[in-house]
């Protein structure tokens, strides 16, 4: 008989800001959805949970887990700790995936993803071989030290590829694959989707956040002719599926795909030729000429960040996501938060995700709504 994945989440809490901690428990409830759904089929033989929340593991109660609490003031590291639950736990066929990192996967999608996994040679199973939220690979012990050196999870897929030469499989690109809750945005289209698991369902729906965002953007991709742009880290795909289901005018502008995975973020490398507009035209110059061009955007708005040598704060990112500009301490971010907020469109602003798979959620949702 094969030998089941182990189940290795990744699973953080707290956050000192109210809108920090409301993405939080989306994504605990998220990965509450994940282990109960891989546990109860046997999709995975065996589940161990590392957080720093044991508030949010006590309520696990039930469920056939292994909790692994991070230690007291050290500080977290992605690959350090994946690594050390791989020694400790002595797992050589592991599936990783982090809290938010598959709210549209469903049972089906995750056995077709599974299917032969950890047969043969080394290999690797991801969502986003550029991006990865989640991924499977074997054998885990000898990836050890390519895994501890990984700052965050979204290279993990492409260093065992590149570095490891280990064969990764990434998933056909839609929803399911390439949608995450990493920001506010994101937990605004999930609360739009009909598909949904239980827990996430009814966390989304006790927060109080304008959904004016989402159904401004739909409203424009339910109408022939609507004017759409897209800016951030896109994709092919992504604009591939705007066209298959909408008959919208679409202007892609698309950096700096892969700004976290080849680590040009972390040095300081990212580029960005709106950045260079940006500057020559102001925030304010910049939300105009997009009001005159579009009529509804989705902005990737870390690329722009990114460009400009800064990373504010998750608080401050988040807040400026939800146009709560007067809560945002770096002043560049609270300028660009307002000027966005006031330019008489719709904007949904967030990460990669509003761009890739948030706008392929987002148009599973206009199609709901078209089906009745």
């Amino acid at each position: 008989m094969r030998t089941k994945a182990v189940l290795l989440m990744l699973v953080g809490g707290g956050g000192d800001n109210p809108v920090e901690r409301a993405v939080q428990r989306a994504r605990q409830a998220a990965a509450r959805d994940l282990l109960e759904t891989l546990l109860e089929a046997g999709v995975v033989g065996r589940a161990v949970v590392a957080t720093n929340d044991t508030a949010w593991t006590a309520g696990l109660e039930g469920l056939p887990i292994e909790v692994d609490t991070d230690s007291p003031g050290e500080p977290f590291h992605f690959g350090r700790r994946l690594a050390g639950l791989i020694r400790r736990y002595g797992v050589e066929r592991v599936l990783y995936a982090g809290g938010g990192s598959a709210p549209l996967m469903d049972l089906g999608r995750w056995r077709e993803a599974l299917e032969g996994f950890g047969e043969g040679g080394p290999m690797a199973v991801t969502n986003n071989l550029h991006s990865s939220d989640w991924i499977a690979f074997f054998p885990a012990c000898d990836l050890v030290p390519v895994v501890a050196a990984q700052e965050r999870d979204n290279g993990l897929g492409w260093a065992l590829a590149h570095e490891a030469g280990v064969l990764t499989r990434s998933l056909p690109p839609c929803a399911a694959s390439r949608f995450d809750l990493d920001t506010p945005a994101d937990l605004l289209v999930a609360r739009a989707h009909p598909r949904l698991g239980p827990h996430l369902r009814d966390v989304l729906n006790r927060l109080e956040w304008s959904d004016e965002p989402i159904e401004g953007v739909l409203r424009v991709l339910a109408r022939k002719g609507g004017r759409l742009a897209v800016v951030g880290r896109s994709s092919a795909a992504a604009w591939s599926a705007l066209e298959r289901a909408t008959q919208c005018w679409v202007r892609l502008f698309v950096e700096e795909r892969g700004m976290v995975a080849s680590g040009r973020l972390e040095r300081g490398n990212a580029r960005s030729l709106l950045a260079d507009f940006l500057e020559q035209v102001g925030v304010e110059g910049f939300f105009a000429e997009l009001a005159a061009l579009a009529d509804a955007a989705l902005l990737d708005s870390r690329v722009i960040l990114a460009a400009r040598g800064l990373w504010p704060i998750a608080a401050d990112r988040f807040n400026a996501d939800l146009f709560r500009w007067g809560d945002v301490q770096e002043p560049f971010l609270r300028r660009f938060s307002r000027a966005a907020g006031q330019a008489g469109m719709p904007i949904l602003m967030g990460g990669q995700s509003v761009v890739s798979g948030g706008l392929m959620a987002l148009l599973e949702v206009l199609e709901a709504r078209r089906r009745g």
